[in-house]
């Protein structure tokens, strides 16, 4: 270590003693090696909304999941414990140990070896205690048998923490705090149990873009860097040079780059020692020196937000910094400005509100000052250096990150001791001690960095965009090692004072004894540490930004109305030939077959497979195992294909992107999205059945929608198949004109093909599958009749919702075949008409003849009207028109995990989308790059490198939400989402086995991103955990992908319902409380009475009237608390007791035995015992329960509210009533199978809950019993 006194020197004025180093820390002595050891890699994740890299390990036997921060300024692992506080609110959704906790009673390995010894305090205020243990612990595929950790029993983190940093920081079991109490940490434990060679490991973590990096165990990867992997040293403990509590290394240099030139910046404090921390996501260097980096960028300091702020739109600056370490030959790491302009909030940005950034979106600078050491490199100079972990030799290579590399060749270190691979030691170490000559840089490069010369000195107001500005961090939920100093600018100098900053975890535990010189600031004052998302830059604020992209549309004559009249002939004829479909229809009326039939016919399957067929390959859009075990469909799937139609004489191709929707009501929601999105629509009816209850529905979100549909009349070969009763359904139940525009030849089993009445033509199908369509001139002769009577019911109904038809039928012309398709598809798109056809899908018949019934009636993108909102404009509708030259416009509506990630559909309503491209998503204003795009062929895909107008596409690595709107940043625009319907039926549900809870919790979370009708709630009162839905197959759906998706086996049952009790008049009571246990005993007597609250029936109220002191005051709030905690658990049912009130007038005390604690419990039993004197009585919910049903249910459904509640009001219209009443909630569960049985699935239900009622009294009975019973069963265990 020659050479390096200095930077000794200098380490010592950064490092505090804070505990007694009793013995030198020896070489680390390992067990010998009895089998291979290899290398380990596990995954980390950057955990945007924590802020942090995290990796998924296991800990226990059986193992348990857990998801742990990644911290190489930490040696600690630990876990926090599933009773601690920050745990026990759920393990689901964002609050409570969502990540994980350890439940040692479920490990039967399980030791504790250090008895209330862990114990860690950050310095933003959180902390975590309790014991170590030993378990065994697993990452990266590496098993450890009795891995010493910490846990945390008394913690308000609500994750864990996996520490690979050098033992002697914080691994630390007993009292004494010397190198002999030193346990193996995870790195060195590795070595010993023969897993890798020495206690080494390399760190990626790529770039703030990406999602993940990766920690490799034992080696280097080669692939995941550029250029030399250079060594340089860690420099030890400022009084033991033998000692090594972090990584420590020389900053020699720094130069700012950009366009406009170079600038050598320079520190009083050069050589700089800093700390590689992955634990800290900002950087932190000397006051002189950042700033200096904060002149070069336009960066000013923010006594607000106590952050050095820049504008968002910096993050496209192409200036960068490059830091030297190791000497003037050391390795150089560059760092481009989109690694370090962080956003500041979670929600919408705020803005500056004067100065030269008036307006602007304001984001973080990724290098802050501090005022004196320890400095520190965080995630935003890691995330562009590969960092190779020597914690044998005491060094770390570094190299620059090779981002986002997909390549991998790792080389294993071959032994204990030996040097990093691959690697070369940087010469002259020794000149790193050398001070540079301190000089004012001139600033060459700072108008690379800007667009324009800033005024460093500007006055800078600053405002959030809207309301309070919401911290992109979590309160409390961070490990915030590093304390920002109090800093500010002021004419280019940096004041400020520092803490005593505790860096080592041991110094954080010795706090009481070595109390820190100032107070250390809340993590919310703390820096950026913790963030949610990628870095969204903005050329401005997006408001601005919208409004000048509007001014340039017009002034360069590129509105909608414009661009549609100089659209070329190549893209009016691309428009003109594309199809934007859906299958719809009532359960089981064939769509699915009808879809399988359009994909072969146009040659994008090669053989047909049935649903359900026998052959076990089952309908291509049925991808899913259950949709083609029980024969229907649960999802909606998309594909695309290509129609060869023939046109004049010419073969014309039609594009169709297709998406098969569900037929039961239960996946409803699959259909209004899929409507939301669609052009046009193939409604499908059953011959025989026609309108049936699910049709009904399907036809009214058509009608929310404004979706032109052609009607297809499935199923003609069945027995008692009549098409005219389905089209004279559709005309007086859908309330739609509908006309046929074939008539079969042939029914039931002789169906044979139809008669063309546009044409007068037959049609029928030939050859295998129905392959070959054969089209006649001659209709069988006891046909004529009927057709010409149909075609003149059709032209007659045409008549009626077209002018030109109306005109020649009162002219009494017969109009040609083009002048009747005209009219068809006029009235069609204009959603007055919709035409009828029919065939049978399963027989392969006359689906061709629809096919080309959707090419001549159905819209294609330009002749449907799609509407954005004009935010700037207070939400003024807006024309889209489908042209790829106008700025982009898609809505994302549908959300699918995959095994690449999450997929989204998008609907792309205007401009072109490309591999590669950057939007905005117009909710929240972040900006998301577009990695992948494919087209989906129901779980197929086929990657694309580009979208045009109108088209519908899936596209990966985009976080939305369903119903979010995405654009190229250029239009404020915003599109309406889809209508979701209210749940009707909940389940309580658990996991049977507590192993499972972590599958448990992702699959629940994936459940509801992707159904918004799913949902789930953890009860407040029986903390069991509820899910909700459309109905019972719904919710078995879900149970059962469960259990074959996350193999997690659950119990559902009834919620527990929320009852409550009360008392019903008034009771005296006269308790004493007097117990001796041998020593102080326990006195209070209390005297009063219980009466019901006159002054609202919801809520208790206590009451004290002594007089004469018999009780003195401060026994008198132990009384008042004893009732509120009798109220929270009442003596009949357990549930809570509302509407008491309790008036204490009188009691006794005794002088040594009489305590808060006494009287606290003597209130507590007075309550009970006058309870029941008091006329106690169980409360039930009463629900608000709306039904909407047809008339002819009627009577129906009034039977079943007359056994479930009262009936407030009913209101009858012409088709359908109205009924409202009170139904008590534990009668209500399964109601929707009852209501659906009773209105062949027409009737709809909602419920709201209403008011609390007493229990009818046989119920109450039963519900006592049940409890009293419970109680027996726990006091006998």
């Amino acid at each position: 270590m020659k050479g390096h006194g200095t930077i000794r020197l200098i380490l010592g004025a950064l490092l505090a003693e804070a505990w007694d180093i009793q013995r030198s820390q020896r070489k680390q002595e390992f067990n010998m090696l009895r089998k291979r050891a290899d290398t380990f890699e596990e995954v980390v994740t950057n955990e945007k909304a924590r802020g942090g890299y995290f990796a998924t390990c296991r800990l226990g036997t059986p193992g348990q999941n857990l998801t742990m921060q990644l911290d190489t300024g930490s040696s600690d692992i630990w876990v926090p414990s599933s009773r601690a506080a920050a745990c026990r609110q759920t393990q689901i959704g964002d609050e409570g140990c969502s990540f994980g906790s350890f439940t040692p009673s479920s490990s039967t390995s399980f030791t504790v070896v250090g008895e209330g010894d862990f114990d860690i305090e950050y310095l933003d205020g959180t902390s975590s205690r309790g014991d170590y243990f030993t378990d065994v612990f697993e990452i990266g595929g590496a098993t450890l048998q009795n891995m010493t950790m910490g846990f945390g029993i008394s913690t308000d983190i609500d994750y864990g923490l996996v520490g690979v940093g050098y033992a002697a920081n914080e691994a630390i079991v007993g009292s004494t705090r010397s190198s002999s109490s030193i346990y193996p940490n995870l790195p060195v434990h590795m070595v010993n149990e023969g897993l890798i060679n020495t206690v080494a490991y390399s760190l990626w973590l790529n770039d703030l873009d990406a999602s993940s990096g990766n920690i490799l165990f034992g080696g280097i990867d080669t692939e995941k860097y550029q250029g030399d992997l250079t060594r340089i040293v860690i420099y030890p403990h400022q009084t033991n040079p033998d000692i090594y509590t972090g990584f420590y290394v020389a900053l020699t240099s720094l130069e700012a780059i950009s366009s406009s030139g170079r600038d050598t910046l320079t520190s009083e404090s050069f050589p700089i020692a800093v700390v590689l921390d992955s634990g800290t996501t900002l950087s932190y260097l000397p006051n002189d020196l950042a700033s200096q980096i904060w002149t070069e960028v336009g960066a000013v300091y923010s006594s607000r937000y106590q952050l050095a702020v820049l504008p968002c739109s910096m993050q496209h600056s192409k200036g960068y910094f490059t830091f030297g370490l190791g000497g003037p030959s050391g390795p150089r790491i560059s760092v481009t400005m989109d690694e370090l302009v962080i956003d500041l909030t979670m929600g919408e940005a705020p803005t500056f509100s004067s100065g030269q950034y008036e307006g602007q979106d304001i984001c973080a600078l990724g290098i802050q000052n501090f005022t004196s050491g320890p400095y520190l490199l965080g995630d935003t100079f890691l995330r562009s250096a590969y960092v190779v972990y020597d914690l044998v030799n005491n060094e770390v290579g570094i190299a620059a990150t090779d981002f986002n590399s997909t390549d991998s060749n790792i080389v294993p270190f071959p032994s204990s001791g030996a040097p990093i691979p691959s690697a070369t030691v940087a010469p002259d170490q020794s000149e790193v001690t050398d001070r540079p000559a301190y000089t004012s840089p001139a600033f060459e490069a700072r108008e690379g960095f800007q667009d324009a010369s800033e005024n460093e000195n500007a006055a800078v107001g600053l405002a959030p965009a809207f309301g309070t500005v919401i911290p992109l961090f979590r309160h409390l939920s961070t490990k915030m090692r590093m304390i920002r100093a109090v800093a500010a600018l002021n004419s280019g100098s940096a004041v400020g004072s520092r803490p005593a900053v505790r860096y080592a975890g041991l110094a954080c535990r010795v706090a009481a004894i070595n109390p820190p010189a100032a107070q250390c600031y809340s993590s919310r004052l703390s820096g950026l540490r913790y963030f949610s998302r990628s870095p969204v830059s903005r050329a401005s604020s997006a408001a601005e930004a919208a409004l000048k992209q509007a001014k340039e549309l017009a002034a360069a004559n590129m509105t909608p109305e414009a661009a549609a009249a100089r659209m070329t002939p190549e893209e009016k004829k691309r428009l003109s030939m594309l199809r934007n479909i859906g299958i719809a229809a009532h359960i089981d009326s064939g769509k699915t077959t009808v879809t399988e039939r359009i994909l072969f016919y146009t040659g994008r399957v090669k053989a047909i497979h049935e649903v359900r067929g026998r052959d076990g390959v089952g309908a291509k859009m049925d991808s899913m195992e259950l949709e083609r075990e029980r024969g229907i469909t649960i999802q909606s799937a998309a594909t695309f294909a290509d129609w060869k139609k023939t046109e004049n004489g010419k073969e014309e191709t039609y594009h169709f992107n297709l998406i098969d929707t569900p037929g039961h009501i239960d996946f409803t929601i699959e259909v209004e999205r899929a409507m939301r999105v669609l052009d046009g629509a193939v409604m499908v009816l059953c011959a025989v059945s026609g309108v049936q209850s699910q049709t009904i529905t399907v036809d009214r979100q058509m009608k929310r929608y404004n979706v032109p549909r052609i009607s297809f009349v499935n199923k003609m070969d069945r027995m008692g198949a009549n098409p005219f009763k389905a089209v004279e359904m559709i005309n007086s139940k859908l309330k739609i004109a509908a006309a046929a525009v074939q008539i079969p030849i042939g029914s039931e089993k002789e169906f044979e093909g139809v008669v063309d009445l546009i044409h007068m033509r037959s049609i029928r199908n030939d050859g295998q599958r129905g392959i070959n369509v054969k089209v006649s001139n001659a209709i069988p002769e006891h046909l004529k009749e009927l057709a010409e009577q149909k075609r003149q019911e059709l032209i007659e109904k045409l008549a009626d919702v077209d002018d030109e038809i109306a005109e020649m039928f009162l002219e009494e012309k017969t109009p040609t075949p083009e002048q009747i398709k005209a009219a068809i598809r006029r009235a069609t798109i204009s959603l007055k008409f919709t035409p009828v056809l029919m065939g049978s899908a399963l027989a392969d018949k006359c689906v061709q003849p629809m096919l080309d019934a959707v090419c001549d009636y159905l819209p294609n993108p330009s002749n449907v009207d799609n509407t954005a909102l004009d935010r700037s404009k207070g939400e003024q509708p807006v024309n889209l028109l489908p042209y790829n030259s106008l700025p982009f416009v898609g809505l994302a509506f549908k959300l699918e995990e995959n095994p690449y990630g999450q997929l989204t559909y998008i609907r792309v309503y205007q401009g072109s989308i490309k591999k590669g491209q950057y939007l905005f998503n117009s909710r929240n204003d972040k900006k998301v790059r577009i990695p992948r795009i494919v087209r989906m062929h129901s779980n197929e895909m086929e990657d694309v490198t580009e979208i045009g107008a109108g088209e519908i596409c899936a596209v990966f690595g985009v976080e939305c939400a369903s119903g979010d709107t995405f654009t190229d940043g250029r239009l404020p625009y915003g599109m309406s989402s889809m209508f979701v319907p209210e749940s009707v039926m909940s389940l309580s549900i658990r996991p049977k086995r507590s192993s499972d809870a972590d599958a448990f919790s992702k699959a629940m979370n994936r459940f509801m991103r992707e159904d918004p009708t799913f949902r789930l709630h953890v009860d407040e009162e029986s903390e069991e955990t509820i899910i909700s839905g459309m109905g019972e197959l719904h919710l078995d759906i879900y149970v059962e992908r469960l259990r074959r998706e996350y193999k997690v086996d659950c119990e559902t049952g009834k919620p527990r319902v929320a009852y409550r009790e009360t008392i019903t008049r008034r009771a005296d009571f006269d308790y004493l409380l007097k117990r001796q246990t041998g020593g102080p005993g326990d006195y209070a007597r209390v005297m009063g009475w219980i009466e019901p609250n006159p002054e609202n029936p919801e809520t208790n109220k206590f009451e004290e009237r002594v007089v004469g002191g018999t009780i003195p005051d401060k026994y008198i709030a132990a009384c008042g608390k004893g009732f509120d905690e009798a109220c929270i658990k009442g003596p009949l049912l357990g549930h809570r007791v509302i509407g008491a009130k309790m008036v204490v007038t009188d009691g006794a005390t005794h002088v040594t035995d009489s305590s808060d604690y006494a009287f606290n419990l003597a209130a507590q039993m007075a309550f009970r015992k006058a309870f029941t004197e008091a006329g106690g009585t169980v409360l039930e919910p009463l629900m608000k329960t709306t039904i909407t049903a047809p008339a002819e249910f009627q009577g129906n459904v009034l039977m079943l509210m007359n056994k479930r509640g009262s009936i407030v009001d009913t209101e009858v219209g012409a088709d359908e009533f109205t009924m409202v009443a009170d139904c008590s909630l534990n009668a209500m569960f399964g109601f929707s199978t009852h209501l659906r049985a009773a209105t062949q699935g027409k009737g709809e239900f909602s419920m709201e809950f209403s008011h609390y009622a007493a229990a009818p009294p046989h119920l109450q009975k039963e519900l006592v019993a049940a409890y009293e019973k419970e109680l027996d069963a726990k006091r006998t265990k």
